[in-house]
């Protein structure tokens, strides 16, 4: 188990009503199964509110000190697993790539030999059946028949283990600490696939998965490199200020919270009800797999905080500051790209050179602003307002594509209309669509 880092001190920031707030870096923590991860571990009496910012890897912890420490904070999210280690103001954004690198480049060797071996599988399979068609995809997913060559049953078995490997440490501290994450979903639809002879699908589920994770971390290290590069080394203001994060991204995570539950159960019936009538086990649990796998919400949770860092990245390009997330969405509800109609929106906007140097002679709380400013150009709040919607439109995109695609494939899968191997590759292809989408918002359009 990782080793918390000056376990001994953990600095934190006193707040009003005898709360504090200890900020946490913690190494590795790339995807919402992470977040989810450290909340349950931190459900706990004494936690008030926990406060996720995926591109800096960090979590803001208000606590109680009278009930729980700093310091036991930081060992019970050490206990997932996770490194982690205090975030002092002005740390900069990324302070772990080498590390973060190497389990990277880890990983995509892993993936990478279980495609090669799960293609050396199919290769096989290809020589002795009737065609290469057959020996692809199957004559169909459901039709247990399909018999593999030994060798390639073989090389399946070697590629789906070589593409779980990865995920499989993560799968069982998930259960320890009692969550159906995408690692143990994952694990269950490729074991569950192999127990029914469906060795490629198996070995496909694996190896997809495995890419998916990849372009999932990608993605957020992606965002990551452009803040470094652009605000990592801000001073003050946005350690000081703290990170809020946007309702709708809370409103995914509850909605996520609720839907895998619900989804796995749903998987449990499909494969015990309708045999009860037909008789069809093997044909029901082979579309109860497929529940499973889309079970794992990737795409939703993964829309919305990409989009939000790339629209907040872009904003800073432009010298436009937002305070995280949910100034972003509050901004978006403005009427008009007016001063007067941000404030109405409930939101406090600053210029940087007030910010610094106080306005009126009175000190600026940073805590109580949303927005900075440069104030250099008279278009600055159009811009902000602009922005704003513009990235809303995209959250929107993504959610109703995400869940758009989930719903689809359940339905299809009822009906047995889609193999195992092709929701997988929907689902990761959802994925991949609305991290690419929620990037887009790092080039700012002429029209904002």
């Amino acid at each position: 188990m990782p080793q918390s880092k000056n376990s001994s001190f953990v600095p934190s920031v006193a707040l009003g009503s005898a709360l504090s707030v200890a900020r946490l870096h913690v190494a590795g923590m790339d995807c919402a199964d992470e977040a989810a991860l450290i909340r349950r571990a931190l459900a706990r009496p004494g936690i008030e509110d926990l406060n996720f910012d995926l591109v800096g890897r960090r979590v803001d912890v208000t606590f109680n000190p009278e009930r729980i420490s700093a310091a036991a904070i930081l060992d019970a999210v050490a206990a997932t697993g996770l490194a982690a280690h205090p975030h002092q103001a002005g740390d900069v954004v990324g302070d772990d790539h080498h590390a973060h690198d190497h389990n990277h480049l880890t990983a995509r060797w892993w993936a990478f030999a279980s495609g090669l071996v799960l293609l050396a599988g199919w290769i096989i399979d290809g020589v002795y059946a009737d065609s290469w068609a057959e020996a692809v995809f199957g004559r169909h997913g459901e039709h247990l028949g399909h018999a593999h060559h030994l060798y390639a049953a073989i090389a399946y078995g070697i590629a789906t283990f070589l593409g779980l490997w990865p995920m499989i440490p993560r799968a069982i501290t998930s259960l320890r600490f009692g969550r159906l994450d995408m690692h143990v979903l994952v694990c269950l639809s490729a074991v569950g696939a192999a127990a029914i002879g469906q060795w490629a699908e198996a070995a496909a589920v694996a190896f997809l998965f495995a890419i998916a994770h990849l372009m999932e971390a990608w993605s957020i290290e992606k965002a990551r490199h452009a803040v470094s590069a652009l605000v990592g080394h801000e001073p003050g203001w946005g350690d000081d200020g703290g990170h809020e994060a946007a309702p709708v991204e809370r409103w995914t995570e509850r909605f996520a919270a609720v839907y895998t539950p619900v989804v796995t159960f749903a998987a449990i019936a499909v494969v015990i009800v309708p045999p009860l009538v037909d008789g069809q086990w093997g044909v029901w649990f082979y579309r109860g797999l497929i529940f499973l796998v889309l079970a794992c919400p990737c795409a939703l949770v993964i829309s919305t905080p990409v989009t939000v860092v790339a629209a907040l990245t872009s904003a800073a390009r432009r010298g436009v500051l937002f305070k995280g997330g949910a100034p972003l969405e509050r901004v978006a509800t403005a009427q008009s790209p007016t001063l007067q109609a941000v404030k109405e929106a409930g939101v406090n906007v600053q210029c940087r050179t007030h910010l610094r140097q106080g306005y009126g002679g009175q000190a600026t709380d940073n805590r109580r602003v949303d927005v900075v400013l440069t104030c250099d150009h008279d278009e600055d709040i159009a811009f902000l307002v602009s922005h704003s919607k513009r990235a809303m439109r995209v959250i929107r995109q993504n959610v109703a594509l995400a869940l758009t695609t989930k719903l689809a494939f359940l339905i299809f899968a009822i009906f047995g209309a889609a193999p195992l191997w092709l929701a997988v590759v929907a689902d990761t292809g959802a994925t991949v669509v609305v991290t690419l989408n929620g990037l887009r918002l790092l080039r700012t359009s002429k029209a904002t």
